[in-house]
């Protein structure tokens, strides 16, 4: 689990990945079969592509998940997507720009994830799409026991504040991600 609160791919995540292959070295691959892959396409030592900012940051995600792969063996990879921020009460002054990038940071997870999947058959990748989950609270929240108004409610029964949830919404993500690896070991 690289993440902390707060943290972001660009200011965090590379050196989450240098403390991680700190304490756990390079591993050698154990089988034959590893594929080779292009070491310019990982965040050490290459420039960020001159794309739209969030390709480039969702070009350091994969990178990352290539290093994992790579230099320290993993095979199984959890990603989660970005949640509907766009519909916290934090932001609904900017919720239709927000609601474009989080839906364009998710697509391209979702098709980076595809793509590392269909090319390193080796891998377990889920996806876990936490944007599903509380757009379905956010939609319904009588289905979730909580009050018809409190999907816009600042310090309520579903925002702790403009854009944290409650512990209660944790438990429903947790219960939906819980449900979720379990059909996939199925």
């Amino acid at each position: 689990n690289l993440a902390f609160p707060s943290a972001t791919v660009e200011d965090d995540l590379p050196r989450q990945l240098s403390r991680f292959f700190t304490c756990f070295p390079k591993k050698s691959p154990f089988n034959s079969d590893v594929p080779t892959l292009d070491p310019t396409k990982t965040i050490y030592g290459s420039a960020p592509p001159d794309h739209s900012n969030i390709l480039r940051l969702t070009d350091w995600c994969r990178g990352a998940v290539h290093d994992l792969y790579i230099k320290a063996g993993a095979r199984n990879f959890v990603l989660v997507d970005v949640p509907p921020i766009d519909r916290s009460t934090g932001a609904l002054d900017s919720s239709d720009e927000m609601q474009d990038r989080v839906e364009t940071w998710n697509d391209l997870l979702h098709a980076r994830a595809s793509e590392f999947a269909t090319s390193s058959p080796q891998v377990t990748v889920i996806v876990f799409s936490l944007h599903k989950v509380l757009t379905d609270v956010l939609d319904d929240p009588l289905e979730y026991d909580f009050g018809e108004n409190d999907p816009d409610d600042e310090g309520g029964a579903i925002w702790e504040d403009d854009l944290h949830l409650t512990p209660a919404v944790h438990a429903i993500l947790a219960d939906c991600l819980l449900a979720s690896l379990k059909a996939e070991d199925q």
